[in-house]
């Protein structure tokens, strides 16, 4: 169904992206898309949000990191992972090929959608958190906008700033 070889990024939610981006860069020497803020609509399993987001990427190829600060009434919300705490791992990105099938595949295997993109459909669109029985949390993005993803991890303008959502 997944594929370890389509793993590009790991998520962190952090109470500040400045301060992370600090500490990431001192470990690992990466550097950053800027720091994007957008309104976003989800679907989470209690119903739409508006979520107030803010997030990077470390540039320079893969894994990359994401950086995420908390959502009010999503799974961005804090904290993360009670045995952590609110800087540890938040989940695993990957890329998906058949992205419809996909994320009904993971339904099927028993790993609850927990949040997707809201375009009104009530479907999986572009992004989908799965949640596993152990509790990891698996965010398959939609495989058909890798080329526009990687050319802004790497300097472009977003993409739904071109889109216009």
């Amino acid at each position: 169904m997944l594929s370890t070889a389509n793993i590009y990024h790991a998520g962190f939610v952090v109470p500040s992206i400045e301060g992370a981006m600090k500490e990431f860069t001192a470990v690992f020497g990466v550097t950053w898309t800027g720091v994007e803020e957008r309104e976003m609509p989800v679907l989470t399993p209690d119903g739409p949000v508006l979520a107030q987001m803010r997030f990077a990427y470390s540039q320079g190829g893969e894994p990359r990191i994401e950086l995420l600060e908390p959502v009010a009434g999503t799974i961005w919300e804090q904290p993360v992972q009670p045995v952590g705490g609110p800087s540890s791992a938040h989940h695993i990105g990957v890329w998906a090929d058949d992205f419809q099938k996909t994320s009904e595949g993971l339904e099927a295997a028993g790993c609850p959608r927990v949040l997707t993109y809201d375009d009104g459909s009530g479907r999986a669109v572009r992004f989908a958190y799965h949640r596993m029985a152990n509790g990891t949390i698996v965010e398959i993005v939609d495989a058909t906008r890798r080329a526009e993803l990687e050319a802004w991890f790497e300097g472009a303008v977003y993409p739904a700033a071109i889109e216009g959502d």
